[in-house]
């Protein structure tokens, strides 16, 4: 009997070393190869979110293309799951969660009110980015100050910016799709709005201090190109305000707004894509 706690003893310990260690041992690719998949999770995520809202709204999405997102969502949760490596226990855990409550979603999404499904699906992408800033809190505690601050930027800001302009994309998408902003959809946009513009302000701000810093390694042609992002964003937000935030009938092709969202979550991901660069 002693001889068996004793065992028992001896692999929880190990099991406990194990987690301890599994991190510090982590090389700086896996680091970066796992935050990536992160970003990659969250951003195929926001798709089928968008994707689902436009469907359940009447618009021009087909089921195959529903299942595709789905299974892409999938694939990238298995492969989190199978880098476990990289991170401690505890995190491939809360991943595992993540992906047993993305899955019951999947199986009713489509016999949920549109604002429900959608509200649903955004607070498991909110959980995602919480998780992915523990991650590389986590990961980089023993890297370089430089290593830190940029990682830090693009799980903490990036991230976040990129769903604050996928909650614009997809609600608005789904108001273009039936033709109509009702009551509650506007009061979202318009809180989606006040988000985006808060990030875009933190992401500007963090991106010129980080190349203040480290000027050797940003392009001498950053500023000028934040601030051509900048426009791009505010572009973006007025059409919403114009066109969707209003008592008339929406008039704007469902598949132009989704695209155009699309394409500032694309040129969000350059800034992340640059950071990244610079941690490798």
């Amino acid at each position: 009997m002693i001889r068996h706690k004793v065992k028992n003893m001896h692999k929880a310990l190990l099991l406990l070393i194990t987690m301890v260690f599994s991190v510090s041992a982590a090389s700086l690719n896996d680091k970066v190869i796992y935050l990536d998949n992160i970003k990659e999770l969250v951003i195929l995520t926001q798709k089928m979110r968008g994707d689902l809202n436009v469907y359940l709204k009447g618009g021009d999405v087909t089921y195959t293309e529903l299942y595709d997102n789905n299974d892409n969502v999938d694939t990238s949760l298995r492969d989190l799951h199978r880098k476990f490596q990289t991170v401690n226990m505890r995190t491939d855990n809360e991943f595992s969660k993540l992906n047993l409550y993305m899955q019951s979603l999947n199986d009713i999404s489509t016999d949920l009110r549109p604002m429900t499904t959608f509200k649903a699906y955004s607070l498991l992408i909110n959980e995602m980015i919480i998780l992915g800033a523990d991650v590389q809190t986590d990961l980089f505690i023993d890297n370089s100050e430089r290593h830190q601050k940029v990682s830090a930027v693009m799980m903490n800001t990036i991230l976040p910016i990129t769903e604050n302009l996928g909650k614009l994309r997809g609600m608005g998408s789904g108001v273009t799709a039936y033709g109509e902003c009702e009551d509650e959809e506007c009061s979202a946009l318009e809180d989606y709005i006040v988000a985006v513009l808060d990030d875009l302000d933190e992401l500007v701000l963090q991106m010129q201090s980080l190349s203040y810093e480290y000027k050797s390694m940003y392009p001498q042609s950053l500023n000028s190109e934040l601030n051509r992002y900048q426009r791009e964003v505010k572009k973006y937000i007025r059409l919403v305000e114009l066109k969707l935030l209003n008592e008339e009938r929406v008039d704007v092709d469902t598949y132009d707004f989704f695209t155009q969202g699309t394409s500032l979550i694309d040129q969000t991901l350059k800034y992340y894509t640059m950071n990244e660069m610079l941690l490798k």
